[in-house]
């Protein structure tokens, strides 16, 4: 199992801002990626955009569909 959490590194310790999904003294493996505030923030604010663009447009552009030999037509 994969879960992502953020955490603060204070007194040589990790402190998770949620509790994971482990029982006590679980073995885990942490990959480390220091996030600065900003690119935290940032990373959030676009993800709400993204999320805004997903839910008020189509892919569908009305335009033909394509066979697979026009679509790896190599003339």
């Amino acid at each position: 199992m994969v879960q992502i959490l953020s955490a603060t590194f204070k007194d040589g310790v990790f402190k998770p801002d949620e509790r994971p999904a482990l029982s006590d003294a679980s073995r885990v493996r942490l990959v480390v990626e220091a996030l600065d505030a900003d690119d935290a923030r940032r990373r959030a604010e676009s993800w709400e955009i993204l999320k805004q663009i997903w839910s008020t447009t189509t892919f569908n552009s009305g335009g033909d569909r394509l066979t697979r030999d026009q679509l790896h037509d190599r003339h």
